[in-house]
Order: C-alpha cells, then structure tokens, then sequence
C-alpha cells in the first residue's frame, strides 16, 4: 500500500510560492547531480532539448564522487547490458571494474558541457512549481523556472514527495519496518596493491578477488571480525576500488540507525564512522597482505545511502518482472544485476533473493502515479523494495535516465505531457528507436526460463514466499526446495507471515509461546500442530478445530493444502506450500470480512 508522506504540505508551499510570471523558460529541467540526474540531461540536450541541469550539491557526481562508490555494480555477461551514455562515460573512466574520482568528476562534466547543458550547482534547494495537478517548472530561491518537462533526478525523488507523490518506505510495502544500512567510504594510503594480489592470489578464491582495479571478498573473515566501538557500526567484507593514484576507496562499513532524510542524523552518522576509521586501517593492517603501511586517508563527503524511498508510480517494477524475466517490446532499459539485499539489520548478512538473467525497464516506471509533467529517475523511481535490490545500481539507472531525457526532449519538441508520452505506444516506439540509434541495449522480445528450479512442484510457492522477503534463491538460484528442515523454520515463516502478510504482528510471539521448541527435522503431525495452533494465533478463519487439538496433517488437506502427507520429514518446499496455503486462506478471510462489512455497513 502506498503511503504518503506529507508530500501535499509541501505541495501547497511550492504553490503559493510561486511567482506570477516565470524568470526563464526551458524546454527540459533536471534536478540533481546524481550519475542519474546527469544522464537524463545530456540525452535531453543531445536530443535538440534547451536542457538545464541545477543541483543543491556543489559537485557533479552524487554518489559516484561526494559518496566515493568507486567500484561499479555492473552486468556484462552473457552480453554488456550497459551501453549509450554509461557506456560512454565508462570508457571515458577507463572501463575497468573501480574509477579515480577526479577523472569521473571531469567525464561527467564533458559529457554535459558537449551535449550544450546548462548547469547551476550550489543552488537554493529546488521546489516543484505546480498548477494543480501538474509540475510546470522549478523554484529557486525567488525565481521560477518554467519548464516543458521536468525530471526529478535526486537519490530520494525530493522534488517528486514536494510534489505530492506518494511512496513507500524501505521495505514498508512488504510489511517490514526496515531499510538497508549506510555505509561510509573512506580512502585509504599506503597500500601495496601487487602485494594484495600475490597474496589474495595465494589463498585463492574463496579469500578474495583481486585485480589492476577492483578487490573484494571476505579476507579470511578478518574484516568482519572487527568490533567497532560504536556499537551502532559494523565492518563486513571489503569493496576496494583502486584510484589513479594508488590510494584505495573502501565500502564495507555499515552505519545503523541513520534517519537518511533528516540532515542532522546523517551528518551525526557520518561523523560517528569517520571516527571509527583510523582503529578500522589499524586492524586491517594485521592481516591483509600489503596493508602494512596502510594509513587512513580521509573519508567520503557524503554517506551511500542505499535506500529510502520507493515511488508509486503508473506501473511498477516487480520481483516477479525480474525473476520471470520479462521483457517487453515497451521496455527502454535493460537489467540483470543480482538481486542483492545489504543488511538490514546488525544480526544478518544481507539476502541474494537471486540472480535474473535479464528483464526490461520502462517509462511508466518512472511516473508518479496521479502526478502529471514530471519524470522520476534514479533508485528511488518505481520499483517495489525487492526489486529494488537488483535495479538500485547505477549502471542500470543511468540506462533508465538516458531514456527519461530522450522521452522528455521528445515530449517537449512535440507538447506531449511526460504521460502521453510514456503511455502511448507510439511516443515508446519513437523512443525505444531513438535509445536504439543511441546504441542503447534493447533485448529480444521473447519468452524466458523464469529464474530457479521452474519445474518443481512447491516452486509456485517459493515465489509466493520470495515476493514477502521470506525465501531466498542466491546467486544459484537455488532455494535448496527438497532440502529437509527443523521445526523452527516452519515457526520462523509463519511468524513473519503473520507480522508481513496479514497483519498480526503479535501472531508469531503467540506461535511460539504456545509450541514447544524442538530439535531434529520437521515431521509432518508437529507440522500439523504449528498449523493450528497458528491459525489460532493469527485468528485466520476456518473450518479446522484449532481450538480443539488433534489437527492432522489430513485435516489440513482436507481444509486445502495441496500438500499431502509424505511419509517423512518435510522439506523446504512443502513449508513453503504450507505458508503459501495460508496467505490463500487469509485473504479469502479477509475478502469475506469485506462482503459482510458492505452487507452490513459501518457501524
């Protein structure tokens, strides 16, 4: 469900802002200095647009330069997904695996002084100009800026939520109150980077890749084993990105309870892991082959923020889309990253939901839903929270941002609104064939292989389950269905099916009061058990007699589950059918509560 977060205050502020008459006017205006928000501009430019590029931040780059995330998130194989303008700017970086920073400032800023963009950084923060429904320009400190098209290419989609937009939060649509962790990048000097590589090389693989650029892996479990201080820190395996000039960028430690849009708790997060990170270098120095001089070397401007907003947008990018690999002849961007959940909380790793071999972006995806003349570009677009995961990275943003600016620079030259021209099949074919000339990377239209083990007869389910963050495929692909399981998992599942899916956050503390923890494998009568004593808990509706003990594993299929009993213990798959069942019950509950409350009306 989409929930607003006090976009309309905002909205009638930037209304009654306004001035009478604009002081320019343009034909596209980008907000924000992101990779994104950059793209978008020098495609609108390079398309005939007047484009003006104008930005809070005093640098070009966002998250690439003032974040310091040097090393790319990138999909090359089976073919280079990344092609038009990443391309260009990728080999204008060097097209290797990690990018100095100074050179990626300097690319950017060719790119759009080539394309004939006007660009205005250290600007008074941007505010939408709207006419009722509509954004028609931007507001800048005293003066309006009327504009054909707008594109919002801020990381949290501001001038959008100013506008009114709706979103959700983190991983709220899902029913989990949780976000990725931040991190801070820091730079560090003195590192032997051939000696890391001998050695990482002599450990192998499984201690760590290494090569001219890039370096990652676990390091022998060295890093993780660091114990920050702060108790609200933590250090996990090592992303190193190699500079022109020797010294490393480091992403690998997480910040936990940052408010990501309230600047003072950033800049207190910032501050808190910057004075982490001399003890951090000490540490790293015992271990890791050619850190023995290593010395800190300063840290990022700004904090890598991997996630706060998600749009509501016309359509949305699914983790369905994106595991059943759909591409579709409207799409203008192609994805495959995996899909790659950071730690949410300090007592997990992260979750690799799993590895799409491709799926499509398009337009609609970039469109505030109930919000006309604006353009949303970057990882705050319209993706749902588990896609996210995968089309968070830059590389496929700026894919996404090229398109925006090419359908906006379109727009303007003909007066079609950003939704006539993201909705109607002719304005996307003249787009898609425009990004094609571009060099832009369009799949075949086709029918796919969904991602993981298609034929397998609880597979349905897993995905059920997987679309509530309760399952996970990894980088295989495989959620390990016939795998033999204890009990907890099934309490575990239907605990957060309870908290996630149905609205009972208390059902999973009832479960597991009333049922005694067990060891060894999961046999179906204890199954049957948890079952009942769930929908109890949970206050599901049914014909079962939860209340009266004794349910069978016969009982249930009786009542529905398409499961039956198999004589041994249950595997991953039949849990997952279980906790599948449930949802189906729950929601034909929930229907039914619905027909008797419009029987019977509010009262």
């Amino acid at each position: 469900m989409a929930i607003l977060l006090g976009g309309h205050a905002a909205a009638i502020s930037a209304v009654a802002a306004a001035p009478e008459t604009p002081s320019e006017w343009w034909d596209v205006i980008v907000v924000g200095a992101e990779p994104e928000a950059i793209a978008a501009a020098v495609a609108a430019a390079e398309e005939g647009a007047r484009t003006l590029l104008l930005a809070e931040d005093p640098r070009l780059g966002g998250l690439f330069v003032r974040g310091a995330l040097n090393v790319l998130d990138l999909r090359v194989t089976p073919v280079d997904y990344q092609r038009g303008l990443f391309e260009r700017w990728w080999r204008m970086v060097g097209r290797y695996g990690a990018f100095d920073l100074e050179r990626a400032e300097r690319a950017f800023a060719d790119l759009l002084a080539a394309a004939g963009v006007t660009v205005r950084l250290s600007q008074p923060t941007p505010r939408p100009w709207l006419a009722g429904d509509r954004v028609v320009g931007v507001l800048v400190g005293g003066d309006g800026l009327r504009s054909r098209q707008v594109v919002d290419g801020t990381a949290d989609a501001d001038l959008a939520h100013a506008a009114g937009a709706a979103s959700t939060w983190g991983f709220s649509s899902i029913g989990l109150d949780a976000r990725m962790a931040d991190t801070l990048v820091f730079r560090i000097d003195g590192v032997d980077w051939q000696a890391l590589r001998r050695g990482a090389g002599s450990r192998g693989r499984a201690y760590a890749y290494v090569d001219e650029r890039v370096a990652y892996g676990h390091f022998g479990g060295h890093p993780a084993a660091y114990r920050a201080e702060d108790p609200g820190l933590r250090l996990r395996g090592l992303n190193l990105g190699r500079q022109d000039d020797g010294s490393v960028l480091v992403n690998a430690l997480l910040i936990y309870g940052v408010d990501a849009l309230d600047p003072a708790s950033v800049d207190a997060g910032r501050a808190r892991a910057a004075s982490e990170v001399d003890r951090i270098v000490a540490w790293l120095a015992q271990d890791l082959p050619g850190f023995e001089r290593a010395r800190a070397g300063g840290v990022a401007d700004a904090l890598y923020v991997r996630q706060t907003r998600h749009l509501d947008a016309e359509c949305r990018l699914t983790i369905d889309d994106v595991l059943d690999h759909v591409v579709t002849d409207r799409d203008v961007a192609a994805g495959g990253y995996p899909l790659d959940v950071q730690t949410l909380l300090q007592s997990d790793d992260g979750y690799v939901f799993g590895l799409p071999e491709i799926y499509g972006g398009r337009l609609c995806m970039l469109l505030p839903r109930g919000l006309e003349g604006l353009w949303v570009v970057g990882r705050s677009a319209g993706y749902d929270p588990l896609a996210h995961a995968s089309a968070r990275v830059v590389p496929f943003g700026m894919a996404m941002a090229e398109a925006a600016g090419v359908a906006a620079a379109w727009g303007a030259a003909r007066g079609f609104s950003p939704r006539a021209v993201a909705t109607g099949a002719g304005p996307v074919s003249a787009v898609r064939t425009r990004l094609a000339q571009r060099g832009v990377y369009l799949p075949e239209v086709r029918p796919r292989r969904p991602a993981g083990p298609a034929e397998h007869p609880q597979y349905a389910a897993f995905r059920a389950m997987l679309r509530w963050g309760l399952a996970v495929g990894g980088y295989a692909n495989d959620p390990a269905l016939d795998a033999e399981v204890a009990p907890a998992s099934l309490l575990h599942l239907l605990a957060n099916l309870g908290q996630r899916a149905m609205g009972v956050p208390d059902a999973g503390r009832r479960l597991l009061d009333r049922v005694p923890r067990t060891d060894g494998t999961l046999e179906p009568a204890t199954a049957a058990e948890i079952v009942a004593t769930f929908l109890l808990a949970a206050e599901v509706p049914t014909a079962l007699p939860v209340g009266a003990g004794g349910v069978t594993w016969t009982d249930l299929v009786a009542a529905g589950l398409d499961v039956t009993d198999p004589g041994r213990p249950l595997r991953r798959g039949e849990v997952y059918a279980i906790g599948a069942w449930l949802l189906e019950l729950h929601a034909e509950g929930t229907a039914l509560r619905a027909q008797g409350s419009e029987v019977l009306g509010d009262r």
